[in-house]
């Protein structure tokens, strides 16, 4: 794996991303 500037933004990113969407899971468990 090639080390870039930009790979602390993508974890970032791939975090929240996951972060959100537990959230909108947890948040809208009637939305069926």
């Amino acid at each position: 794996m090639f080390w870039t500037p930009y790979a602390d933004w993508i974890y970032v990113v791939v975090s929240v991303s996951g972060m959100l969407l537990i959230i909108v899971l947890v948040l809208r468990p009637d939305a069926k």
